[in-house]
């Protein structure tokens, strides 16, 4: 978003003009692809900073992701010796010395402020407290335009773009207490159209065939985080579910569509189906993780 991008660039050119720095950026991190992009920088020698790509272990960012706290550095690059290439950003900016701190919301990292000299400088205390409340201001900014966009895109949506979650509700309403479904990572619910009616058809396949034959049949149904990149779905019987093999083939065939992965244990007690997701893969609107790709292209 253009309003938020000006508004960015013109808190940092505050900040370096307060510190009387030479460089100042912001860096936002993608949870999905584990890296970092710096997206706005002030006092650039060019703009070659745009195309660094940061492993989340790697770098300044990394450092930074991993204490959730301030990393400096002072002298650049005898400081960091062997380390020094993992610090693109400081050396294609010819910087010195150089402080990060984290955006973070939630104890999650959002983003990381740099603030860079291209002489050696030991940056004070007072100066580093400035930086963290900088870096509360541009995340307050942040988050309020990814909460006033994503508010915008959802009242643009048709009703079916909740397809998965009408069909929980109607499914729900439909067996009763026989199925308990809880969708701890909500993430699901804001997947494409296309890949949200994929696993309605994927539930209707267990569906169908765990109730076609009992009333009193009993199905659980977790969808939770596995990881930043990951979601799985549990879904658990709790007696023993009969899939031929022809009927678990066509069930695995549909998981792969949309390129998951599907095992099944038993015993004679209870099924357990989980099937496991890439978000990269499936995602199409990114507006509930951190990923700034919708407002900086």
């Amino acid at each position: 978003m253009t309003n938020l991008k000006e508004l960015l660039t013109l808190k940092l050119h505050s900040l370096v003009s307060e510190l009387n720095a030479d460089f100042s950026a912001i860096a936002f991190y993608d949870p999905i692809n584990l890296e970092f992009r710096w997206r706005i920088a002030i006092g650039s020698l060019k703009d070659r900073y745009t195309s660094i790509v940061v492993n989340s272990s790697k770098g300044i960012c990394g450092r930074t992701l991993k204490t959730k706290r301030e990393f400096i550095v002072t002298n650049f690059p005898e400081e960091l010796q062997d380390e020094a290439l993992e610090f693109p950003i400081l050396i294609i900016e010819e910087l010195k010395s150089a402080v990060s701190v984290p955006l973070l919301f939630q104890s999650q990292l959002i983003a990381v402020l740099l603030i860079g000299q291209r002489k050696r400088r030991s940056f004070d205390a007072l100066e580093i407290e400035r930086m963290k409340d900088a870096a509360q201001e541009l995340l307050q900014s942040y988050m309020q335009e990814r909460d006033v966009e994503k508010t915008n895109t959802e009242e643009k949506k048709d009703i079916d773009t909740s397809a998965l979650s009408l069909y929980f509700i109607n499914e729900k309403k439909k067996r009763g207490k026989n199925l308990e479904i809880m969708v701890l990572d909500q993430r699901i619910t804001m997947l494409s159209e296309e890949v949200q009616q994929s696993l309605i058809s994927i539930f209707q396949l267990l569906f169908d065939r765990a109730f076609e034959k009992e009333n009193n049949f009993r199905v659980s149904v977790i969808i939770e985080l596995k990881s930043e990149q990951q979601f799985a779905i549990q879904i658990e019987t709790k007696t023993h579910l009969e899939l031929s093999e022809e009927y678990f083939s066509r069930l695995a065939d549909e998981v792969r569509k949309i390129n998951g992965s599907i095992e099944m244990v038993f015993d004679n007690v209870r099924t357990i189906l989980t099937m496991i997701f890439f978000l990269s893969q499936l995602v199409s609107d990114q507006l509930w993780n951190t990923n700034p790709h919708s407002y900086f292209p």
